[in-house]
């Protein structure tokens, strides 16, 4: 029969080898996803859209940091409307300068802050924000939740953000510490695009998966378009629990103390306005004059010129035509603004 002292030291030796297992597993994965290549190879064959956002973003993020003596002169952030709808190639010859885009699939300002949170010690020297109105009211995605996420929380009052919405807030935390974890859905997607032929993936003879999901797809039908407006989206969000929150990471991403921003009213489809709440675009009305009020670059739709509804795939999303114009005349007017140091 084994003695109580005996039974007490196992007790006592438990709890130190479940720490030590649980860093060394730490320290694992954050030693296997700070490595730009291994980022880079999962990310070839992970296609774009919501379940890759994190790894690609990750593998983006982790490209500008590993780029030696440079920075990125133009950092281009928001949801895929910016991703799919803005060329960086624009930027680059109309400034001159270089020119990153880290816009991820309905990107709200928590999440575009926590990107942008990742780059600060690389110098970013101008953040070009876009946005749209249902952008300001939409929760964080997991796969972005982080310190920066926290500090925006108690503008939204943090005791009932913490109360009503500790699950969402605990497994992006947790993602913090497993990049496996947060990683997972690209995995899994890109498990599909290799899976026929994983050595050529491996030796890089497979073709790397699209990096934009709208490229070359023809504008919606108009019997789409008749059929959607003045009937509000499934999906349409009011003000809520989470605005204030946004407002605040807003507010730190034009924050001039951090370099230069720009914020970008980004163009949408006629009738679009007929398929959000009235509320959501009051709100986004005044938010916008409330910031240029402030003293921030505000550039409205209106200012990037006409566009046809030809330029449009659906009511946010622009077509490699709509891309183009709107891609010069960003950079033109990104251009005029007295940013550089």
């Amino acid at each position: 029969m084994p003695s109580s002292t005996s039974s007490s030291e196992r007790q006592q030796r438990f709890p130190a080898g479940l720490f030590i297992g649980l860093g060394l597993f730490v320290a694992t994965e954050q030693l296997l996803w700070s490595n730009p290549r291994v980022l880079a190879l999962a990310a070839r064959y992970t296609p774009a859209g919501p379940d890759g956002d994190p790894l690609l973003n990750a593998a983006a993020v982790a490209q500008v940091r590993a780029r030696p003596g440079s920075r990125p002169g133009v950092l281009l952030l928001g949801s895929s409307q910016v991703r799919e709808g803005l060329d960086c190639g624009a930027f680059e010859v109309r400034l001159g300068t270089g020119c990153d885009n880290l816009a991820i699939s309905a990107g709200s300002p928590l999440d575009m802050l926590q990107i942008a949170s990742q780059l600060e010690p690389s110098g970013v020297q101008l953040r070009v924000v876009g946005l749209f109105p249902k952008l300001l009211h939409l929760p964080p995605k997991e796969g972005f939740v982080g310190l920066s996420t926290f500090r925006c929380l108690p503008a939204a009052g943090l005791r009932r953000i913490l109360t009503q919405h500790a699950g969402l807030l605990a497994y992006g935390l947790l993602q913090s510490i497993s990049p496996t974890l947060r990683f997972k859905d690209a995995l899994s997607a890109a498990r599909g695009v290799i899976r026929a032929d994983p050595l050529a993936a491996w030796q890089l003879r497979l073709p790397p998966a699209p990096h934009r999901l709208l490229e070359h797809q023809p504008p919606r039908p108009q019997r789409y378009f008749d059929h959607h407006v003045a009937r509000l989206d499934s999906d349409a969000p009011r003000p809520g629990d989470w605005t204030a929150a946004q407002e605040a990471a807003l507010d730190r991403l034009l924050d001039p103390s951090l370099g230069p921003a720009v914020l970008v009213d980004f163009p949408t489809r006629p009738g679009y306005e007929t398929t959000q709440h009235p509320e959501t675009l009051d709100h986004y009305r005044r938010s916008l004059a409330r910031w240029r009020e402030r003293g921030a670059s505000v550039i409205s739709a209106d200012e990037l010129g006409p566009l046809a509804p030809a330029d449009f795939v659906d009511f946010t999303h622009l077509t490699d035509a709509g891309r183009a114009k709107v891609s010069e005349r960003l950079a033109r007017r990104v251009a005029a603004v007295d940013w550089k140091p």
